[in-house]
């Protein structure tokens, strides 16, 4: 695996230290070619982790990542007018984190966590336990309120 820079390195390796002793552990999937890991929180829903390097931050002479945490609430959403407005509104109440779309129609929900070695295991937890949460959550309302559908439950690693 290749890493662009030694803070996504050592948030990889902190990350996958974390994740084999925590309550995902039996779901844990790595990537074999790339810095990230798929759970599966709470028997229904995927949350894909990503540690990305940080190119553009305040703090030119330092190298820097973060760890993404998102999963898929609904796909087949049509990008309307309603459905924008509906994320925009819960974006503003919502603490952590936030809806995102994409050309396809679909809504993810997403969190993130600066790496490197502060990385806090509390902080990731509440990442990844709120990222689980809130996708479970507003799936069914999202689908209900704007036609969407479920993401397969085949993109699911079974338990080990």
């Amino acid at each position: 695996m290749k890493f662009t820079n030694g803070a996504q390195e050592l948030t990889y390796g902190r990350l996958q230290d974390y994740l084999s002793g925590s309550l995902f552990k039996s779901t844990m999937r790595a990537s074999d070619d790339q810095p990230s890991f798929d759970l599966v929180y709470q028997d229904t829903t995927l949350i894909e982790l990503q540690v990305l390097p940080w190119d553009t931050h305040p703090y030119p002479d330092i190298e820097m990542a973060i760890v993404r945490a998102s999963s898929c609430v609904a796909i087949g959403c049509h990008p309307e007018l309603d459905l924008l407005r509906f994320l925009l509104d819960e974006n503003r109440k919502i603490r952590f984190g936030s809806f995102q779309t994409d050309d396809a129609g679909t809504v993810f929900f997403a969190n993130r966590i600066l790496g490197g070695e502060h990385m806090d295991p509390t902080e990731l937890e509440v990442c990844l336990l709120s990222v689980g949460a809130i996708a479970t959550r507003y799936s069914d309302i999202i689908i209900d309120k704007f036609d969407g559908q479920r993401a397969l439950n085949s993109a699911l690693p079974s338990k080990l």
